[in-house]
């Protein structure tokens, strides 16, 4: 799975990999491969799809985030 965020590491918005393995998973910044594990539950894809829902939203004031649709894109505001 992928999704939009911006990388604490790198400090770009980017597209992240996320890779589920039971109640971890591991979400990966494809612009400088920082990887995190992090609990997954309901709580975890609800901040996902939420995340996914805001970055929609701001697409009107900052085009460029419509952008972020394959692995390893990137910009800095």
């Amino acid at each position: 799975m992928i999704f939009r965020n911006k990388c604490k590491a790198c400090d770009y918005w980017t597209v992240f990999d996320l890779q589920v393995n039971g109640d971890t998973a591991v979400k990966t910044c494809t612009h400088c491969q920082d990887s995190t594990e992090i609990v997954w539950d309901t709580k975890a894809e609800t901040l996902i799809s939420d995340g996914e829902k805001d970055i929609r939203a701001l697409e009107g004031h900052f085009p460029a985030l419509a952008g972020l649709k394959n692995r390893g894109d990137h910009v800095r505001f």
